[in-house]
């Protein structure tokens, strides 16, 4: 009966959802570019670095706020969505026709696997930038040649996160230079090639100008056993992208049983719990998984960031039903 009810008013709650969990990831999604864009700024105004260059590490920055604003924004859209339909009674009505939260919040099934499935690809094409730094080092070396090749007069080019510049000159061939990683020298090539785990050098045509005044020339120069310039995450983009979805899913889940379970009105400060309930989860899992890929724990460790998101539900859930707890009163009378 309840299913026929909702059904005749086109089920409100799964669209409110929909549309909540929208705007909630495109907000999000637009504060996340704009903070990414901030610290791309000074890269795409400097006249050393071509577009081109600064392209590879813009990527990896978007899919970084894309997956954080579809992993917040949805948890967020569906507990605001709930939140809107305790105000309006409408968790009421599905409790009298006899539904229970849970088949309440089935209904959203649908949107919530849509929604999942567009946070896994979000989240494994982040995990392969995040598994292997060094591809967008190495595009972002390849971009400043190919840029290089084509100087119309001698000028550089600054590489962005690398650390190094192309000499350019109409005629010559391109020359990498650099700070030499051992040593206090220079070091130019005519070509150089990264690993993914950034822990290794290939240079062509080196040249290496020592502190000492002595110069060497060798036509090939590996260097191996460099500390990272960042850390490389050692899971998996497949496995990165099963976590985050189910830390997504958990957290939305949890949010709309909770709120659904309450169908008691929160008065003004109703909506602002709801959201606090939704952004529990996501904020949690966020933390665990950029720990865990600081402290390059085995792939193991990272099956606690769907626990940590849910976990985080429930202890903002549990805290919001102490503080509702009537207070004693501290007054001691004289007697």
């Amino acid at each position: 009966m309840a299913l026929a009810f909702a059904s005749r008013r086109g089920d409100p709650l799964r669209g409110r959802a929909l549309g909540a969990s929208l705007v909630a990831i495109s907000t999000v999604a637009a504060l996340a570019l704009v903070a990414g864009a901030v610290r791309l700024l000074p890269w795409f105004f400097d006249p050393g670095v071509p577009l081109g260059v600064a392209a590879p590490f813009a990527r990896g920055v978007a899919l970084l706020a894309l997956e954080a604003a579809v992993l917040l924004g949805w948890p967020l859209g569906w507990a605001a969505a709930c939140a809107r339909a305790v105000e309006s009674g409408e968790a009421r009505v599905y409790a009298l026709l006899g539904e229970p939260p849970l088949r309440t919040a089935a209904r959203l099934a649908p949107q919530g696997a849509a929604l999942a499935g567009l946070l896994s690809l979000v989240s494994f094409l982040g995990g392969r930038e995040a598994t292997a730094p060094g591809r967008i080092a190495g595009e972002l070396i390849a971009a400043g040649r190919a840029a290089c090749v084509g100087a119309p007069r001698p000028t550089t080019f600054d590489v962005p996160f690398v650390g190094a510049t192309w000499l350019c000159a109409p005629g010559a061939a391109p020359r990498f230079l650099a700070e030499a990683p051992v040593g206090r020298a220079l070091v130019s090539a005519s070509d150089a090639r990264v690993t993914g785990d950034l822990r290794r050098i290939d240079l062509d045509d080196a040249r290496l100008a020592l502190a000492s005044g002595v110069d060497v020339h060798v036509r090939a120069l590996t260097v191996r056993g460099l500390p990272p310039w960042t850390h490389a995450s050692s899971l998996a983009p497949w496995a990165r992208a099963l976590l985050v979805a189910s830390s997504g899913a958990s957290a939305s889940v949890l949010a709309v049983l909770l709120l659904l379970a309450r169908r008691v009105r929160d008065g003004r400060d109703g909506m602002a719990r709801a959201l606090a309930l939704g952004a529990a989860g996501p904020l949690a899992a966020l933390g665990a998984l950029r720990a865990f890929e600081r402290m390059d724990v085995r792939p193991g460790w990272f099956v606690l960031v769907p626990l940590a998101s849910s976990v985080a539900v429930l202890v903002v859930a549990a805290a919001d039903v102490l503080w509702r707890l009537p207070r004693k009163s501290t007054a001691a009378s004289n007697e």
